[in-house]
């Protein structure tokens, strides 16, 4: 009934700033552009009425999943995540890029105008399965994930054809990974690994002590993109950000899965007891066309996009 994730969006200050450096870091194309305004995109936002945004919907050539969707709203806004010094806080995170060579891309982040906040670092994932990863920052300070990886043949995500990829991940912070995990295994993602990560303090920024349970969720028809990434700071309770995490804000403000039943979904998304985020509406939305379309909150008030092409 459901994708993997199709598209993240993501408010930023300038977009066509935003839109040079995630092509020329990643060589994404831009897959469509317009203007979203109206009371269906403040059903589906959340946008202040009279407010209007300017899109572009960015890809690597010819994908049609884990998109970014870039939103510059027609007033300014702050980035949620502030300074990050709460990073405990829950919602969407980070973004998540596949690089075929981790120094190069930290390199090629630097020099389009994003900046590092930690080196590559070499880390197990599972038995078949290693990464070397980094974290580092787009020019609105949104939060990039950008990790080479190292599988063993025969793992799901051994093949690859040597381009930075679509997004691979949409990372967020739970306040409890196993409840969020059961959430999205109701959408039919599956636990591609579930594990407790410890002495990683140094490169997430965490105090001594602090663990970090991570499980990875994947669509099992598309393994190797539009995961979800469920990361709890186990005993460093954070807060909801579902206030802040609104237009004109810049970072991340949703993450969209397509369905080919609407209704349905809605059925169980009320089943399992998610919360409207705003009524069904029809728009059109740059690059996907119309859709029928109806925003919910996550476990944690991230936002959650479900639609349906018309």
């Amino acid at each position: 009934m459901f994708s993997e994730i199709r598209v993240a969006t993501v408010g930023v200050g300038d977009l066509e700033r935003s839109q040079e450096f995630y092509c020329a870091t990643f060589d994404y194309a831009v897959l469509g552009t317009g203007t979203v305004s109206g009371p269906a995109a403040g059903q589906l936002w959340g946008l202040p009425e009279g407010m209007s945004a300017e899109t572009v919907l960015l890809g690597p050539a010819g994908a049609t999943s884990g998109l970014l969707r870039l939103v510059q709203f027609d007033r300014p806004g702050e980035l949620y995540w502030g300074d990050y010094s709460r990073m405990q806080d829950y919602g969407h995170y980070a973004l998540n890029v596949r690089v075929p060579e981790i120094q190069s891309a930290v390199a090629a982040i630097r020099a389009h105008g994003g900046s590092s906040r930690s080196g590559p670092t070499h880390w197990t994932v599972t038995p078949d399965l290693s990464a070397w990863d980094s974290l580092s920052y787009d020019p609105d300070r949104v939060l990039l994930d950008v990790f080479e990886l190292e599988p063993a043949p025969g793992s799901l995500l051994a093949e690859y054809d040597g381009r930075p990829s679509p997004l691979q991940t949409v990372a967020i912070h739970s306040s409890d990974a196993r409840r969020s995990a059961l959430f999205y295994a109701a959408l039919g993602m599956r636990p591609l690994y579930d594990k407790v990560l410890r002495e990683m303090e140094s490169f997430f920024g965490l105090p001594a002590g602090t663990e970090l349970h991570n499980i990875n969720m994947m669509n099992p028809a598309a393994p190797d993109l539009g995961r979800l990434e469920i990361a709890q700071y186990v005993g460093f309770p954070g807060r909801s950000q579902r206030d802040r995490a609104v237009p004109p804000a810049l970072g991340i403000l949703s993450a969209a899965l397509e369905t080919d039943d609407l209704a349905a979904a809605e059925l169980l998304l009320q089943a399992i007891g998610a919360e409207p985020a705003g009524e069904r509406v029809e728009l059109d939305l740059p690059g996907l066309g119309t859709v029928a379309t109806r925003s919910y909150f996550g476990p944690d008030d991230e936002r959650l996009e479900f639609y349906e092409r018309r």
